[in-house]
């Protein structure tokens, strides 16, 4: 029983250091300010948009966006990221005069979601996966040389991750969007986004920094997955 009870509390303290891992690197990756970057002026578009028309909609989002960002370089934000989540808004607007519909605020969701869809296929079907260029770009891929067909068939699993997470996007939006439901795709989007998209880029940094062996220390590759190919 003690035995038991020991195991039991380990796990325990083992998903409490996990999560507590996982909520410091969502901050770190400022997810906190993205929840607000991203939410607001999208509930600010769909409450002009449902109660009066698309126009009011954008100039809703717009004027939400606008106050975000004089908030966050008031308080020492960098201009650039600033701008970033600015004009990420005001393109997003620009498909609603574009299109002329209120869904076309959507559209840039979309074409993203389908271009990541298809680069993460593509580069696995050509066996280098766009997560392991991207970890290493990022800094977080500190697998040895010699380890590089292991590391090669994690990112396979990381990628294929985010394969379908792009995908989900496309299955679940799509639909919305051809149908003309703004107020459920807008919905939809507020999950899916940028919130949803900090979480996805946390998960893999911890997936990639537990497989990945610290300098001087022994490699995390099992001697299966050495096997392995």
């Amino acid at each position: 029983m003690t035995l038991v009870t020991g195991v039991a509390m380990h796990e325990s303290e083992r998903q409490r250091s996990t999560a507590a891992e996982m909520w410091g690197k969502f901050r770190a990756l400022g997810g906190p300010a993205h929840l607000l970057d991203g939410a607001a002026p999208a509930i600010g578009f769909l409450l002009g948009y449902a109660t009066v028309n698309a126009k009011i909609g954008v100039l809703v989002a717009l004027g939400v966006a606008g106050l975000i960002s004089l908030y966050r370089l008031l308080k020492g934000d960098s201009v650039k990221v600033v701008s970033a989540s600015l004009a990420t808004v005001v393109v997003f607007s620009l498909f609603v005069g574009i299109t002329g519909e209120g869904r076309g605020f959507y559209l840039p969701d979309l074409l993203i979601c389908a271009v990541c869809t298809l680069a993460f296929a593509i580069t696995l079907l050509t066996g280098r996966p766009l997560s392991h260029w991207a970890c290493r770009k990022l800094g977080l891929e500190r697998g040895r040389e010699h380890e590089f067909e292991a590391r090669i068939r994690l990112h396979r699993k990381v990628s294929s991750a985010w394969l379908v997470f792009w995908a989900a996007h496309l299955v679940i939006m799509v639909p919305l969007y051809v149908a003309n439901k703004v107020v459920a795709l807008g919905t939809v989007a507020l999950v899916l986004g940028k919130p949803a998209l900090v979480v996805m880029l946390a998960l893999t940094w911890l997936w990639v920094r537990r497989r990945s062996p610290q300098a001087g220390e022994p490699s995390l590759v099992t001697a299966d997955e050495r096997a392995i190919g």
